[in-house]
């Protein structure tokens, strides 16, 4: 019986460490597929003008994104900012990022369903109407 006792409190301590482990350090979410191409294709859409930011301190948060496999995760994108349970994109900040000409009413942009905040400040869009898609956003 000292030998099973021994035994069920070992497995028990194991159980417990496991299980503390696990919920100390969650699995990290990466971005969904979806969202990543339309980022990068919004991107793509772009034209960077150094002169179309005010600051000094300005430069295209985009200019890094790419799909190679150390950055594939744009949650870690410059300027990029994602759930952290469900790996949505929730909050794009790309202030004093160069951006220079419009963005039309059929942007990629616009297929983050998920965005949450958004900022274009400090950037030149050349007195373009603002799409009216963007009341699709949450």
């Amino acid at each position: 019986m000292g030998l099973s006792f021994c035994f069920l409190t070992a497995f028990s301590l194991l159980l417990f460490h496991i299980t503390n482990a696990h919920l100390a350090s969650p699995l990290h979410q990466l971005c969904h597929a979806g969202e990543r191409s339309a980022l990068l294709q919004f991107k793509e859409s772009l034209t960077i003008n150094k002169e179309a930011s005010a600051h000094r301190s300005a430069h295209a948060k985009f200019a890094s994104w790419n799909l190679e496999e150390e950055d594939r995760d744009c949650c870690s994108w410059d300027g990029v900012k994602c759930n952290e349970d469900t790996g949505h994109v929730i909050k794009l900040n790309l202030t004093s990022s160069c951006i220079y000409g419009s963005i039309n009413s059929s942007s990629s942009l616009f297929h983050l369903r998920h965005l949450e905040w958004l900022s274009l400040a400090d950037n030149n869009f050349n007195y373009s109407k603002i799409p009216s898609e963007i009341m699709n956003l949450s």
